[in-house]
């Protein structure tokens, strides 16, 4: 039995470490054959990050990483230079620490390229890098968790406005260096209104092509973790079909198009890990920025299920300013459950797991006494 990645985020771990790695790869070759610039939200721990980092590799051309994949046979695994960039490297204390830090890491992809700056100033040396990297070959760039530096400062609008004129300029050079790229791919938990000077970006995140892209489906929960299925139907006294059924309850219902639903990966990893349905996702560590903004919005979900939202909300306000239904769409506290072509996405929680960890959300910012996050998750499953 292959054993879970618990925690990986590196493809070549996972594929030469015995991990289960279910294959995503017939979405990454789609997006190679059809375009070249790209954008895709999901929520915290969907593997945004994972794709990221398979992505790195299939440009640096480590074609026996892929020999059990889609795409194996039909790319050519040819070198690109690559420029990987994460956000979640980036000092996001204040905009000096955010530019400072941004230098820092511009200098060490500098030196990985055996290069050397002209010049200390972040925008310029961003795009300084892919024009000499370019003389090797087209460029890949990718760039994970972009909207952090924002969403670290959701309760702080002054600092945020700072912080997104910086990364604006940055992230600008995207567009600006379009004639030297092969690929870019930009991801996040939210599309804001920075994206207004990226227009070139092909806007993946409600698409129903890649719908699936992120997260696991029926069927490969089925394939990939046939073995792990059979030991926690034992262990739980229940028949596979009775488990898949609780299973479903619990973790699934995740939709990005109002049509097709996935399970949330890391539940889903660390169910297989204990055979116990608990509420993992939120257990795993509380986003600051979900909490600042429960507490300054008054959060009430009643107040958004069973309400439309159309695609134009998601990205019409900058991070801080978007109503609270669009923000807990796009993070995940609430997802679309259908889509009518005149009033939009309809929304729900996706599933069991999200709404009591919503409700422990709630009620961590209400009553300071249950600000034990895992122990107000446990007595949310004993009720």
């Amino acid at each position: 039995m292959k054993k879970l990645p618990l925690g990986m985020q590196d493809f070549r771990q996972i594929v030469t470490g015995n991990f289960v790695y279910v294959d995503k790869t017939r979405y990454l070759h789609k997006m190679l054959e059809e375009g070249q610039n790209y954008f895709m939200s999901r929520p915290r721990r969907f593997g945004k990050t994972l794709t990221i980092s398979t992505l790195y590799y299939l440009f640096k051309g480590e074609k026996e990483l892929f020999k059990d994949t889609f795409i194996y046979d039909k790319w050519d695994f040819k070198e690109y230079p690559v420029v990987r960039i994460s956000m979640t490297e980036i000092d996001t204390r204040s905009p000096e620490t955010v530019e400072k830090t941004l230098r820092l890491k511009l200098e060490k992809l500098y030196r990985e390229h055996s290069l050397t700056p002209r010049t200390d100033d972040y925008k310029v040396m961003f795009s300084d890098l892919i024009k000499y990297l370019s003389e090797r070959g087209a460029v890949a760039v990718l760039i994970d968790e972009y909207d952090r530096p924002m969403l670290n400062h959701l309760g702080n609008p002054e600092t945020a406005k700072a912080i997104r004129a910086i990364m604006r300029e940055f992230y600008i050079v995207v567009k600006d260096t379009e004639p030297y790229l092969k690929f870019v791919l930009l991801t996040g938990i939210t599309k804001a209104g920075i994206f207004s000077t990226l227009n070139h970006l092909d806007e993946l995140t409600t698409q129903e092509a890649y719908s699936s892209m992120l997260g696991y489906t029926a069927e490969e929960l089925e394939r990939y973790f046939a073995e792990h299925l059979e030991t926690g139907a034992a262990k739980l006294g229940c028949s596979r079909t009775e488990l898949i059924e609780r299973i479903r309850d619990y973790y699934d219902g995740f939709s990005f198009d109002g049509e097709h639903f996935v399970y949330n990966p890391f539940s889903i990893l660390n169910f297989f890990k204990e055979y116990k349905l608990k509420n993992y996702w939120i257990s795993s560590g509380l986003p600051s920025s979900l909490a600042d903004y429960a507490k300054s919005h008054n959060l009430k979900p009643e107040d958004y299920i069973n309400t439309y939202i159309k695609d134009g909300e998601l990205s019409a306000y900058e991070i801080e300013q978007a109503p609270p239904r669009s923000f807990l769409a796009q993070s995940g506290y609430l997802t679309f459950k259908a889509n009518d072509p005149y009033l939009g996405y309809l929304l729900d929680y996706p599933n069991r797991e999200v709404r009591e960890s919503f409700s422990a959300l709630i009620g961590i910012e209400i009553d300071p006494e249950k600000r034990n996050l895992k122990t107000y998750s446990l007595e949310l499953e004993r009720s």
